[in-house]
This record gives C-alpha cells, structure tokens and sequence, in this order.
C-alpha cells in the first residue's frame, strides 16, 4: 500500500505538471473567419460516426477532414488551433458557446436537418403511440413550450417535470450518448435534455416505465437496428440511409446546421492554482461529476479483476484439457491465433449485439465474459510456452518420486512454468486493463465513459482525460501488486520448498 500511496503522489504531481504545460503554448495567430465561404481550403473537424464528413465535402471541396471521437475533442482542437472549424447543429453550438467564451458560430446555416427519435423493428407499435402523442402535444401547442424551455443557450440548466412511471404496460428500454445538451445529458446523475422529457411524459401517459442506458455515439444506432433496445435518441438527424436501417418517428425538431469558428478571444491567464480550483470544480465538483468518475473506475475496476481472474483459471483448464486430449489441443491453437487477430471491441460487440442479442445479459457482463475470454486464451499460449521451456527430466523425477500427473504438474511443472511467463502475464494484466476503455461500445459506463459524459457538459477536454489516465495509471498499479503477489508467493513456496516435501 506503500507503493501504491507513493504513485498517487506521483499522479498528483503530474496532473499539477501537465495542466501547468498545457498554458505554457500560445496558439499560433491566424485570420479569423467572417463567412462560411472562408473555411474553403482549411482544416475541418468531423465528429466519427456522424453524417458531417458529407456535408463537409459538399460545402468545402478543397477543405481537409479531420476526425474527433467527440464533440468536446473538436472544440478543444478548435480551441488549440488544430482546426479552423467544424459543422454542428445550433442548438449544441448555443451549448458551447455558453460554456466557451473562445468559440462562437456563424449565423448562416449550411444546412437544414429534422430531429427525430429511432425505434427498433420489434417497436413500431411503441412509435405509433408516440407519433399518436406528438400530434396531440403539438395541437395544444406543448410541444413548442418544451423547445422554448430546452432550445435555449441555457437549456441545459433546466430540469426535467418528474412524474411518477408505472409501467403497467411494459418497459421501454432506451439507449443515449448523454453528450449532446440540450437533447440528452446527466446532471446530478440524472438524465436530462429535451428529448428526454418527451419520451418521458409519453411513458407518463401511455403507462409505460423508461429504463436509459448508455453508449458511444458510433453503436448508437446499432443498438437499436439489432434490437437490442427499444428506442435511441441523442439529437439525431432523419436521413433516408439511416431510415433504412432504424425507424424514425415523426421529427420531434427542425433546426439548421451551423459553422463553429475561434472568435479571436484569449482565455482569461489565470494563475496556475486558480486554473487547477476551476478546473475541478467545473469537472468533479458541479452537478456532484466526481460521482460518474467513482462509478466508471469501480466499473472498470469490475470488468478488470473479474476477467483476469476467470481468464486465468480457464486458461488453465483449456491447458490441461489440451493435453489430456490431442484434438482439443489443435482446437485450442486455432481459437488463439483467431483470438489473437481479432480486436477486442468486434469480439464484444459481437457478444453483446448478436450472441446475447435477446437476453437481458448487461453490458458489464458481456465484457467479462469477452475479456475473460480473450485473456484465457492469452495465458494458454503463455502456459504453453512456458511448460514447453520445462526440462522434461523435471517430471520424470517427479514420477520417480511418486507424484502422479497432476501432482507433479502443480507442484513441480507449473510454478516453474509460472517463473518463467511472470513478466509477460503481468503485461497483459496490463494491457487488458487498458482495453477495457472500450466497453462503452456495448452500454457500460466505465472510466473512459464517465469521462466522455463529463466532457461533453463542461466542453472542457483537458482535464478530464489528465484524471482519467491517472486512474488508469493508479487502477493498473493496484491490480498488478494484488496478482502478482499471491503467484510470486506460490512460485517461491513450490520452487523453493517442494524438494522437502
């Protein structure tokens, strides 16, 4: 625990380092843009999984097209001067540019897009009752009192009304991206934004319970294309390709894409202690954001222990049966270099979206059971070379001693084995650690999830992803010192002491 207090130390300080450093640049001078017509030939930011990269390609032929993971990832590049623009539509450009004073957006749209929330095959009767519902809110004119509450650069201080759900006719179980203020967000760990109190005072009406999970942007509409659940929204544009694929709804918004640009304003040079207090309190502090953090390392924490353990264990059963039985043995070989090729979010995304497809399996659980057994076969292949680097004279003496098979593998064989594969094992630990950043692909708020949720309310990019690696950082030294410790005490019991036994 010692060395574990000495790098939280450590961490500390380079959190204080980098966030020092990160002031330390001046962003180099350029133009400002005035027209949208100006961005042609310059640096464009798109956002992965959206449908900008067309209308990019459209509006400025000559531009290139630099992907972010997120919508917070391009206001900090927009920020740092790694692009010089990047489409969004209004109502989340009126978010940033509340929360940024360095940004602003040109008021001449390049596009003109419909919102709408997208239901599975398996619930079109559930988007008939809801298009049945905006009709009516939008007759008795609710709905436009809704878009005035949430449409609004201070949309995302509102609240949602709270009504009591009683699900007498089921449970309707919805899937988000909660970075897209005023349609979806978390405040206060508590789902929030425009389309979030539609569907809930549909549900209210039509006797329904809402269940709202997560995921990253790119699986969104997969989720629901493979059914996995019932309706996704996020802000998200009808277009005919992706009605082919997902049901639309009756648009719930018409609104027009807009050109975020630098406004030639400096962020306030503030002293390096006033910017850390600021900073944390804008990112763990405010809305309680620190408890989405706890959560997502505890998750993460979860996924990684369960798997190393369980991978172990059936790394070695899958050892033992192989060579106990030769085709088994073949079988296994062929599965870890297939293993070995495939990468671990397809293996996830395949168990959660089309082997576990029906079952109400979470995403948590699927990622152990994925993780588990990729690691499996990992340490199979570490075993094998291990056992193979044995002198064979090691069991014959062992037999001769009067051990049986088994015996003689666990006393004598294997802690040697174990000796010799130490170091790269606890790599992979390591590694599999790392990997689980991924896991926001099939519905579980891990670290990296949590992250991107804080990200997307405060556009603040910097440092959260500083903490965030510092977790990792920490959550690997914690998980490294509690498995290594118990196999280093079994190798020195049994190779040390078993010639006494």
């Amino acid at each position: 625990m010692n060395i574990i207090f000495k790098k939280l130390l450590l961490s500390l300080s380079v959190i204080c380092m980098l966030t020092c450093l990160s002031g330390c640049f001046e962003q180099k001078e350029d133009s400002l843009i005035s027209s949208v017509e100006e961005l042609n030939g310059r640096d464009i930011g798109c956002m992965s999984g959206s449908i900008f990269d067309e209308l990019i390609r459209k509006q400025f032929p000559d531009s290139e097209i630099i992907y972010f993971n997120s919508r917070s990832e391009l206001l900090l590049g927009l920020t740092a001067g790694k692009i010089d623009g990047f489409i969004s539509d209004e109502p989340v450009a009126m978010m940033m540019v509340s929360q940024n004073d360095q940004v602003s957006y040109l008021d001449e749209a390049v596009g003109q897009v419909e919102y709408g929330i997208c239901f599975s095959d398996d619930s079109i009767e559930i988007m008939k009752e809801f298009n049945e519902y905006l009709s009516k809110i939008n007759d008795n004119g609710h709905i436009e009192e809704l878009r005035n509450k949430w449409i609004d650069p201070e949309g995302a201080q509102q609240k949602k009304t709270e009504y009591e759900l009683s699900g007498i006719n089921g449970t309707i179980r919805c899937v988000t991206t909660p970075d897209a203020a005023p349609f979806s967000f978390i405040s206060n760990g508590v789902f929030q934004g425009y389309e979030v109190e539609l569907l809930n005072e549909f549900c209210h009406e039509y006797g329904y319970d809402l269940e709202i999970s997560t995921v990253s942007f790119d699986a969104l509409l997969t989720s629901v294309a493979m059914n996995k659940f019932d309706v996704a929204f996020n802000g998200i544009y009808i277009t005919p390709e992706r009605s082919k694929s997902v049901n639309f709804c009756t648009p719930t918004y018409n609104g027009r894409d807009v050109v975020m640009i630098r406004n030639g304003n400096v962020a306030e040079n503030k002293d390096f202690i006033t910017t850390i207090k600021d900073s944390f309190y804008r990112n763990f502090i405010e809305e309680d954001r620190y408890k989405l953090l706890l959560s997502g390392a505890f998750t993460t924490l979860l996924i990684s222990l369960f798997s190393i353990i369980c991978g172990t264990l059936l790394g070695l059963l899958i050892f033992m049966l192989s060579k106990a039985c030769s085709p088994f043995g073949k079988l296994a070989d062929i599965v870890q270099k297939l293993l070995a090729k495939l990468p671990a979010v397809v293996l996830l995304m395949l168990l959660f979206y089309v082997a576990f497809k029906s079952s109400a399996i979470s995403g948590t659980l699927v990622s152990i059971i994925g993780f588990s057994f990729m690691f499996a076969h990992t340490f199979y292949g570490l075993l094998k070379s291990g056992v193979t680097s044995v002198d064979y004279g090691q069991t014959e003496a062992a037999m001769a001693l009067g051990y049986d098979s088994l015996k003689a593998f666990f006393h004598i064989i294997l802690p040697q084995a174990l000796k010799i594969v130490l170091d790269p094992y606890i790599l992979e630990v390591i590694a599999l650690i790392k990997n689980t950043s991924i896991v926001g692909y099939v519905s579980v708020n891990d670290i990296t999830r949590s992250s991107d949720i804080i990200r997307g309310r405060t556009y603040d990019a910097l440092f959260p992803l500083i903490v965030t690696a510092v977790i990792y950082y920490l959550l690997c030294t914690l998980l490294v010192v509690l498995i290594k410790k118990p196999i280093r005490d079994y190798i020195e019991k049994k190779v040390r002491y078993d010639d006494q036994i």
